[in-house]
């Protein structure tokens, strides 16, 4: 397959290519070139983007579908999995990372799913935490968090889950010396357990100070925008910053979580969403009658979360004048009626908080490949990569929009394969 006379914004954050071609074989990218009239691929098949606009597959890089299926009555679990990657899919979103979660499900996903109908699951399986640590406290459901309550404990854990996983996620969060926080010498040494056995390592924290152990303890990403310390807020956004850019440690803000959080029952927030396009009439209306809605979420109080959002809103731009690789995820879809809105709306409160759109498109592509580092999908638009790309209509570097706006989806390619225009979710 050839894809001619189209703007490539190939991921990398580099200058647009124009009236560029595409090479395609089979589900890699063979080549980008300057477009060639008279070229045709052995099958034939050329794809003419005149006009458009051609971005790699957006990832979601921090959602929980395995967690919510587990809520599910069993026969219920792997369906629910399978039709949120159809529905992600049907987004522009080829690839889905997963944070915890029942590794029995995970396996079955990936067993049972169809990659032309589904976005590629990469996932972390449980999670580890202390003594009844976040999120035990709230679920209670062992199949989502394994305990930790000393170093080599926690080492001989990470060994033997890092043979089913595609990365290791950790909680790192709560009071320092409490029983449910993890304890320094365990974050370090089971950190370094991934490490060793080749897998990246994730962690999830709440403070400023979290982020300082977890970096000194060689995360590869942390997870989540921080609760502001009260002092000087843009002199400690500064000092975060730089620690994270010359540490190469990846940060991943789910802003998105603290939006839905922080605002909590707040109708106000549903017509936002309603104006940005995040919801119609119809799915404000069905947000609003769910019975949890308006209701607290466990661990996380709403006048945290909104400090937290407001916080991560304010810092972002200077993370990234930093040189801090920001990765886009979501987390969870409370208010936002599915978690592939809530991902759009993410990418959407990036452009709100000052990030250029080229580093918006960077941040849900290219960084969120490198920050989990599966061969062959890059999240880029070059040879050899998987071929997972979307066609848009309207340029993204000039219109933000474009990235969450179906219909300015020309067409989305998964593994090489054009999907039918047209597709939407529920």
């Amino acid at each position: 397959m050839i894809i001619q006379n189209v703007t490539v914004i190939d991921g990398s954050g580099t200058a647009p290519i124009e009236n560029a071609e595409v090479g395609v074989a089979g589900e890699r990218f063979t080549e980008v070139r300057p477009s060639t009239p008279d070229a045709v691929p052995a099958d034939g098949e050329v794809i003419d983007g005149r006009g458009g606009y051609l971005i790699p597959g957006l990832w979601e890089s921090h959602t929980h579908l395995a967690g919510y299926a587990a809520a599910l009555p069993e026969p219920e679990q792997v369906p629910f999995v399978i039709r949120a990657l159809a529905d992600f899919l049907a987004a522009g979103v080829t690839t889905v990372v997963d944070l915890g979660g029942s590794l029995d499900i995970d396996r079955a996903v990936r067993t049972q799913a169809d990659p032309g109908e589904t976005a590629k699951l990469y996932y972390a399986g449980p999670v580890f935490t202390g003594v009844e640590g976040w999120p035990l406290q709230a679920h209670g459901n062992p199949a989502l968090a394994r305990q930790v309550s000393d170093p080599e404990q926690g080492r001989r854990l990470v060994r033997e889950l890092a043979e089913d996983v595609d990365f290791v996620k950790f909680i790192y969060d709560g009071e320092p010396g409490a029983p449910d926080k993890l304890s320094r010498r365990a974050l370090h040494v089971m950190v370094e357990a991934a490490h060793e056995a080749g897998k990246k390592a994730l962690v999830h924290i709440r403070t400023h100070a979290d982020i300082e152990d977890a970096v000194a303890a060689g995360a590869d990403c942390v997870e989540h925008a921080p609760l502001p310390s009260g002092d000087d807020e843009l002199t400690e956004a500064g000092k975060l910053a730089d620690l994270l850019a010359n540490s190469g440690t990846y940060y991943c803000p789910t802003l998105v979580t603290w939006e839905q959080l922080g605002h909590g029952g707040d109708r106000g927030y549903l017509q936002e969403l309603l104006v940005d396009g995040i919801l119609d009439e119809a799915k404000a209306r069905t947000v609003a009658a769910r019975p949890g809605f308006g209701r607290p979420f466990p661990h996380h109080p709403a006048e945290e979360s909104m400090a937290r959002f407001r916080y991560g809103m304010r810092t972002l731009p200077i993370m990234h004048a930093a040189g801090v690789k920001i990765v886009a995820g979501s987390d969870v879809a409370l208010t936002i009626p599915s978690p592939p809105l809530a991902l759009l709306r993410e990418l959407q409160l990036f452009a709100k908080a000052g990030l250029p759109p080229a580093e918006i498109i960077v941040t849900a592509t290219r960084h969120a490949a490198e920050r989990i580092a599966m061969p062959s999908y890059t999240g880029t638009i070059s040879a050899g990569s998987v071929a997972d790309a979307l066609l848009l209509d309207r340029d993204p570097l000039a219109d933000p929009s474009a990235l969450s706006d179906p219909a300015g989806r020309a067409a989305t390619i998964r593994q090489g394969k054009v999907l039918p225009r047209g597709n939407r979710i529920e």
